[in-house]
């Protein structure tokens, strides 16, 4: 009798639940969540998600064991949360202590605080150095150059700045990457030198609503940039900022056009630098200057190659955090170059290290990597392959300096202002191209904490509201028991 009644209630509770139809729940942990089932059914029904794809995989921490899942083997263009598997590629390949090292050589001798030949300059990706004011990184890298310099009694260069022409498989720009995005700061190829981020700024002024706004302003790194092309709009005050850049291919022309919102004060559009190295030599040249190291610039053929200094980055950990918090897609790209050795194809679409990563954290067969950022739209990824290195990442002994590099819900990076109902319980890195949204990393739950990735693809609808629905979403997470 006891054993009929407990069969009967137990029944009744399967009826009182929603049919688990495209969602599979492991084990008994249907039973526990009721609410997350219908959080997802919810979610599953939103009207933005018609025609659209979307998968979902939620994994215990402790064993890696699935509890739910939705289309979870699938592959999705996993937009920024690329970036985590190419940080925690570079944290298991690379380490934490890892630094890039810019050396500086010259063709010449020192004689009574002259250097009687040229300086050269030798890139190795570095994407931290940077200009006062723009040194997000805390990275001092010419104040230290002018002081070694100065240290080996050096108060004038005779020759000039050259570059050292780099010997590692350096492509700038992805080839897959879109046009509407290269010219764009974001967009910013990686080089063997490279300077505040590959970015230059234009200033405008948009002051009244259906006119056009006017550049005011260019910052010096724009100086060998044709700007003649503009068709800005000021459109009303609170709406988008929709100004992108286009480079003319093969010239150094480029256009602004687009609608920027209306505003009293001078606004910043970022463009990318496509020829970084000349602005470096530029920006050095007066760096030193300010030093009180003259650069002369005569013409000099030196002989040899003396070491005179090597700098080096801020480590992994450092660049890392920028790359998770603030979505960098210029940093990331440089640590997927670093991570390239001889023979793998870096040139490539395909990253053979990135690859032989997935192949490790077991990511199910499809997967496609073209670049590191995430920027291209040719990447695939599956939330049980994102969610599974996630897990795989935890059991690393670099833990707990990957997961300083994640923001949290409701306090930092791109997740300061998101999920502020689940605040300090996930961690997250969110992932965003046009009809694409995604989020993996952790939540602390009553069940245990637990790894998370949902990518949503092609998505209707405008985007503020559905992140309002996906924050919704991955808050319903840390309610999980």
């Amino acid at each position: 009798m006891i054993f009929r009644n407990t069969f009967f209630l137990l029944a009744l509770c399967l009826i009182a639940l929603p049919s688990e139809g495209q969602f599979h729940f492991h084990g008994t942990f249907r039973l526990k969540n009721h609410e997350l089932h219908k959080t997802l059914d919810g979610f599953s029904n939103l009207e933005n998600l018609k025609g659209a794809s979307w998968g979902l995989a939620i994994r215990n921490l402790k064993d890696g064991a699935m509890l739910v899942e939705k289309s979870a083997n699938e592959n999705f263009i996993p937009a920024s949360n690329m970036k985590l598997l190419t940080s925690l590629n570079a944290f298991q390949n690379l380490g934490e202590k890892y630094t890039f090292k810019t050396r500086v050589f010259t063709d010449g001798q020192i004689e009574q605080g002259i250097l009687n030949g040229n300086l050269l300059i030798e890139g190795n990706g570095d994407p931290s150095i940077a200009t006062d004011g723009r040194d997000k990184l805390k990275s001092a890298f010419f104040t230290r150059l002018g002081e070694s310099l100065k240290k080996q009694g050096i108060q004038s260069v005779k020759g000039e700045i050259k570059s050292i022409k780099s010997e590692n498989p350096y492509q700038g720009i992805r080839k897959d990457w879109t046009w509407s995005d290269i010219g764009n700061y974001y967009g910013a190829g990686i080089f063997p030198l490279n300077i505040n981020e590959n970015q230059f700024h234009t200033y405008i002024d948009a002051n009244r609503e259906g006119t056009p706004a006017k550049v005011r302003r260019r910052d010096s790194l724009a100086g060998n940039i044709d700007l003649s092309e503009i068709d800005l709009e000021t459109g009303s005050a609170g709406s988008p900022d929709l100004a992108y850049y286009y480079w003319v291919p093969g010239t150094n022309k480029i256009r602004l056009e687009g609608s920027v919102p209306q505003e009293n004060e001078s606004q910043r559009i970022k463009g990318s630098l496509q020829d970084p190295e000349t602005v470096f030599i530029q920006a050095m040249k007066k760096e030193l200057e300010k030093a009180g190291i003259q650069v002369l610039g005569e013409n000099i053929t030196g002989n040899g190659k003396l070491l005179l200094t090597s700098l080096e980055s801020p480590p992994l950990s450092s660049i890392a955090a920028e790359v998770n918090l603030n979505s960098n897609n210029l940093m990331t790209e440089a640590l997927a170059f670093a991570l390239c050795k001889k023979g793998d194809r870096c040139l490539e679409n395909g990253w053979t290290h990135l690859e032989r990563f997935a192949k490790l954290t077991e990511c199910p067969p499809g997967y496609y990597l073209a670049d590191g950022s995430g920027l291209s739209l040719s990447n695939r990824i599956s939330p049980a392959g994102l969610s599974n290195s996630l897990v795989w990442a935890m059991k690393q002994e670099w833990k707990d300096a990957f997961l300083g590099t994640l923001p949290f819900a409701g306090i930092s990076g791109t997740m300061k202002n998101f999920c502020k109902g689940a605040t300090g319980k996930i961690q997250a890195k969110s992932g965003t191209l046009t009809r694409t949204l995604c989020y993996s990393g952790y939540a602390e739950t009553a069940h245990g904490k637990v790894a998370f990735s949902l990518m949503v693809n092609n998505y209707h609808g405008a985007y503020k509201e559905m992140k309002e629905q996906v924050g919704k979403l991955l808050e319903s997470f840390t309610r999980i028991h």
